[in-house]
């Protein structure tokens, strides 16, 4: 798993390109599911951190309501 799409489009480049490890079927798949993963992720992130923080935030209170 490679945590940046920059750096995955270079790797499947060259394995596609100078080593010919990919077909060129595996290519495409590969570079459309990077290049998915790069827009979904941050967007899933920005929309799901108010209910992390929201849980995080009644765990405290919780701990603070117990320990009194």
């Amino acid at each position: 798993m490679l945590g940046r799409a920059e750096l995955a489009f270079v790797v499947m480049d060259i394995a596609y390109v100078q080593n010919q490890i990919l077909s060129r079927e595996a290519f495409y798949t590969l570079m459309f599911s990077a290049f998915c993963l790069n827009v979904a992720v941050p967007v899933t992130v920005r929309l799901w951190k108010p209910f992390y923080t929201a849980e995080l935030a009644r765990e405290a209170e919780n701990q603070r309501k117990s320990s009194i």
